[in-house]
């Protein structure tokens, strides 16, 4: 990944995401799975949960810590 005035630009092994077939991402998405261990499970379902998911929080605050309560519903 290359970020910056115009030269942005995400690509794996030489070829932009953006130029790759459909079956090309998942034969990505399925390399990049293939690394992860069974105890990455709890971090990855956190980032994937927050980006995908459907967001709800609670309109007012606990009334003993002042923390509102918010949740992320993701189904697949």
């Amino acid at each position: 990944m290359v970020r910056g005035c115009i030269c942005n630009s995400l690509s794996v092994d030489g070829k932009e995401e953006i130029d790759m077939t459909d079956e090309e991402r998942q034969v990505v998405l399925k390399t990049i799975f293939e690394h992860f261990r069974p105890q990455d499970l709890n971090y990855v379902l956190q980032d994937l949960v927050e980006r995908f998911g459907e967001y709800e929080c609670d309109d007012e605050p606990c009334e003993t810590c002042g923390d509102y309560i918010e949740s992320y519903t993701w189904e697949i």
